[in-house]
Order: structure tokens, then C-alpha cells, then sequence
């Protein structure tokens, strides 16, 4: 990589370099949301019009060029054969507000779910000790952590028909890091059991003649143990046995749940 130069941003003052790194010298971020291959293409048709003349946003970690802002444009510049990119290289005290900013980007549970985990990972081999409700700034809610550790062993999890129940429930630990992982990867097995039940609970149900996209939806708010309250005094724990054993109730009796409205809303 070599040096081009160096500026101070205008705003607050932070020391910045340019530089030229060569491609198979960068790497994205772990925390980054999946690249679109769509995105890429559009970039790569921009690119060959008019050159590449943004450049990607990078900090230093462990000798490596590691890419916070900028992936897109990487993998599109990659595939053209570009060999190596301008960036600009910030300090890392930056990188966590930099890439909250991209959370904020409209994201599917799914993709929300998966960068937050990520983030928290990244905090966890930062620092395993530290404790867990200090990533509230970082990471939007917690449970989208238990959701991504979920999605880690059942990507087709239907994570849309839980969020309401789970957002409410599942909150930060007051644990440092390396015992709060061990008690999320717990919850996060606890709701792939209670998502198993329901997928019991939507054969049955079909059984009767019954069917639609947003089934396990509409199943899980109708045993939902917490309906509409703001406030749970229940733990998470404690919410997720509750709706288990509904469940398990509408798999010995479809007719309880026959007849139940629900709202038609899509799967983020």
C-alpha cells in the first residue's frame, strides 16, 4: 500500500490519509450486511462509465486494510480487474459509529439480525469482559443478537412472527460478554424449539383445510402469552415455555386456533 497523502477533515478535526492498497490487500468487515450482487452490477456499469472516484473508507486492524464503508464498490471494482483502489484510511475509534450508520440503512429482521451479531462478536474478541449492556449504543435491541444466533442453525426461520414477543422480552444482560453469549445461544435454542412446535402446529392446522403464507405468523400471535402488553414482568425464559405450551395446544386441538384473524402483514 502506499501513502498518497494526508488531510484533516473539516468538521472535527480528524486526521485522515489517502491511500493506494491493492485489492487482494483489503478485506470487508465482518459486521457488514450481505453484499447485493444486484448492487454490484449497477456499480460495475457506473464504474466502467465514469471510473472509480469514490473511494472506500478503511482503518487499520492488525496490519491489514480492513473496509468499513465502501464493500460494494470493492466487489465491483474487484471484479473489473481493478488492482488496487484509493482509500482512505480513519481511525478506528471511528469504525463503530461509521458502521452503526450503515445499521440504520432499511434492512430486512433477517439482515438486522445478522449484522448484529456481528457487531457483538466483534465487541466479544474485543473484550469478553466487558458487560453486555454496554453494546446498547451499538446494537438496536438484543434480541435481533438471539435472532442472529437462531438464523446461525435454521436460516429459514420465520424470525418476522416472533420480533413482536421478542423485542419486548429480550434485553440486554447485565453480564459480561462471555457468560452472556453461553445465556443467548440458550435463548435463541429455546425459540428454534418453540418455532418447531409451530411448524407441528401449521400441518395441523392445514390439515382443516386452512393454509396461508403468514400462517406461522397468525399462530404464534394467537398463543402469544403476552398479547399486546407494553410491559412483561415475565422473564424472556419464562415467555417462550408460555407460548411453547400454546402451541403445543393448538397442535392436540386446530380448532382452537380456527376462525382466528390476523393481520396480512408481509415478511420483511
Amino acid at each position: 500500500m502506499a501513502k498518497v497523502g494526508e488531510f484533516k477533515e473539516p468538521l472535527r478535526g480528524h486526521r485522515l490519509e489517502l491511500e493506494l492498497v491493492p485489492v487482494e490487500e483489503l478485506k470487508v468487515v465482518e459486521v457488514q450486511r450481505k453484499p447485493s450482487p444486484y448492487h454490484v452490477k449497477r456499480l460495475m456499469e457506473s464504474l466502467r462509465k465514469l471510473g472509480f472516484l469514490v473511494p472506500v473508507i478503511v482503518i487499520s486492524r492488525d496490519g491489514e486494510r480492513v473496509i468499513i464503508d465502501g464493500q460494494h464498490r470493492y466487489l465491483a471494482a474487484r471484479e473489473l480487474g481493478i488492482k488496487e483502489l484509493p482509500c482512505i484510511l480513519v481511525p478506528e475509534k471511528l469504525a463503530f459509529d461509521l458502521m452503526e450508520l450503515n445499521v440504520e440503512k432499511q434492512m430486512s429482521i433477517k439482515e438486522k439480525a445478522y449484522v448484529s451479531l456481528n457487531v457483538y462478536r466483534w465487541y466479544y474478541e474485543l473484550d469478553d469482559e466487558r458487560e453486555e449492556t454496554e453494546l446498547q449504543e451499538a446494537i438496536e435491541s438484543a434480541h435481533y443478537v438471539t435472532l442472529g444466533l437462531a438464523y446461525e442453525k435454521e436460516p429459514k426461520l420465520f424470525g418476522s412472527a416472533y420480533e413482536s414477543i421478542l423485542h419486548r422480552v429480550d434485553h440486554f444482560l447485565s453480564l459480561p460478554l462471555n457468560e452472556a453469549l453461553e445465556r443467548r445461544q440458550g435463548r435463541a435454542d429455546l425459540l428454534l424449539e418453540v418455532a418447531n412446535s409451530v411448524q407441528e402446529a401449521v400441518a395441523k392446522v392445514r390439515e382443516q383445510g386452512v393454509d396461508h403464507p403468514l400462517l406461522p405468523k397468525a399462530i404464534v400471535s394467537f398463543a402469544s402469552p403476552v398479547g399486546r402488553k407494553r410491559l412483561i414482568q415475565e422473564s424472556y425464559e419464562e415467555v417462550l415455555h408460555a407460548l411453547g405450551e400454546n402451541i403445543k395446544r393448538v397442535i392436540k386441538d386446530p380448532a382452537l386456533f380456527l376462525g382466528y384473524r390476523f393481520e396480512e402483514e408481509e415478511e420483511p
